[in-house]
């Protein structure tokens, strides 16, 4: 019975409201009955899929990261550089719309993390990496200072999602996507 519990309906409800949780009041600050409470369901039933509060945060995370890296897969690879790097920038916009949008998840879980070296951090420096590789792609395989190029608009990015969220506006990421786009022009 406890296998069937970790592909069941209470992992996901349990996955799903931890997440909306930890969006709202930070992982750090939500505490295990907060989670299973707002799920409804027992606490045997977290722990059954679950060994622990961080296996959950991790799993959280893991979750999200999977799921913008599928929304990025999803984007057209045709079409001119620009495109491409527009279409990312307007893929971050769009998570701006939603009632509970606080800026990257993950910038906000390696600050939530004591030391740079835990799995939460572990998740986030793999998830940041393949953003960073989806960045690469998008860009012309001839482009002038490629490598450099792509770390350049991970930082608008970042950049952009924190002031979004801080300012409470889309326009910060509207900002930095001219910004990649000049810069485009300016390095070839």
């Amino acid at each position: 019975m406890g296998n069937d519990r970790r592909t069941g309906g209470g992992r996901d409800r349990l996955l799903e409201t931890a997440r909306r949780l930890f969006m709202r009041h930070g992982a750090s600050n939500v505490g295990i009955n907060e989670v299973t409470d707002a799920a409804g369901v027992a606490r045997m039933t977290l722990y059954n899929n679950f060994p622990s509060k961080e296996a959950l945060t991790v799993a959280v995370y893991e979750e999200m990261a999977a799921a913008t890296l599928r929304a990025l897969e999803t984007l057209p690879e045709a079409g001119t550089e620009q495109a491409r790097i527009e279409g990312i920038f307007d893929l971050f916009a769009r998570g701006t719309l939603r009632a509970d949008y606080r800026g990257c998840p993950f910038i906000h879980a390696s600050l939530q993390e004591g030391e740079p070296s835990g799995p939460v951090h572990a998740v986030v420096q793999r998830y940041k990496r393949a953003l960073r590789d989806q960045v690469f792609r998008a860009l012309d395989e001839e482009r002038a200072e490629r490598s450099h190029m792509a770390d350049s608009i991970v930082l608008l990015l970042d950049g952009a999602v924190t002031e979004a969220y801080i300012k409470g506006v889309a326009e910060p990421i509207a900002v930095a996507k001219r910004a990649a786009e000049i810069l485009l022009q300016a390095v070839r």
